[in-house]
């Protein structure tokens, strides 16, 4: 599984046109694999090392390269304890590379090697949530499909680590378990919206926010507010997003357009 605690999905440049919001955030270089002193999970041997490391590796290249490093791992290595980290890094890769479709197949086959794989679960529930349309003939099952990935990402992680992350400290299970819990607050939240339920996607997307306050949910959820006319929320959350240092300034000129957007439908204070 991925060990990045936050994946937000789909281009925030998107999020400008289609509500369709979020950019997968690159994921940072990790430490080398190498085999955990506490349970003996880990590869087999230097050439399976090599070639997992390549995989962790290519998270901070391009989508293409990270299918390469894949294919390079499960060609060679098909039985690796990192197969369904594997399969949902490619899973990403696609989403990147807005191959849905595929996304959802490799998603779905990280899921099949290990059921507890909450990264491919949350990726799972936001592709679905997120390119579900109201014509869609299968509209009802792909949105209750969405929300049991989201729940099952969230039972996941209250399970406890997973072994390839045993010895991870506790400082960054909890970083991990807020970023899941947060993304499948999203999902859920984006499955309210698609049912015309405002009100319940507000109070999903808070608590992805009390777990973990990622600017790009508080512009999802600043939407939310605009569409349940709650204007004032909705100019106080973008321009929380505008003032926090570290978004980047995409992201703030996203939540710039959204308050001006707010303040409009506000009309002038009353006097």
């Amino acid at each position: 599984m991925r060990r990045s605690a936050l994946m937000a999905i789909f281009s925030a440049a998107a999020l400008l046109c289609a509500g369709a919001a979020f950019a997968q955030a690159p994921a940072p270089a990790q430490a080398p694999v190498k085999v955990d002193k506490k349970t003996g999970v880990g590869p087999k041997s230097k050439g399976e090392a090599e070639a997992i490391n390549a995989v962790i590796q290519s998270q901070v290249q391009a989508p293409d390269d990270e299918i390469k490093a894949v294919e390079a791992l499960l060609s060679k290595y098909a039985d690796t304890v990192y197969k369904a980290f594997a399969l949902e890094v490619e899973a990403e890769a696609y989403q990147k590379k807005n191959d849905n479709a595929k996304a959802i197949v490799y998603g779905e086959q990280a899921i099949a090697a290990d059921p507890k794989n909450y990264d491919a679960d949350n990726l799972l529930a936001n592709v679905l949530a997120a390119t579900t349309r109201d014509t869609d003939l299968d509209k009802e099952e792909k949105l209750t499909r969405a929300e049991k990935y989201a729940h099952d990402a969230m039972a996941a992680v209250e399970a406890g680590k997973p072994a390839i992350f045993a010895s991870a400290s506790d400082e960054a299970w909890t970083r991990t378990k807020a970023g899941v819990n947060e993304q499948a607050w999203q999902a859920l939240g984006i499955v309210a919206l698609d049912r015309k339920k405002n009100d319940e996607a507000v109070a999903d997307f808070q608590k992805g926010l009390d777990a973990y306050p990622d600017p790009l949910l508080m512009i999802r959820m600043g939407r939310a507010l605009y569409a349940t006319k709650k204007y004032d929320e909705a100019i106080a959350l973008d321009q929380k997003v505008m003032d926090t240092a570290d978004a980047p300034a995409q992201y703030k000129s996203i939540a710039q357009a959204d308050r001006a957007r707010a303040t409009q439908a506000k009309g002038p204070a009353s006097k």
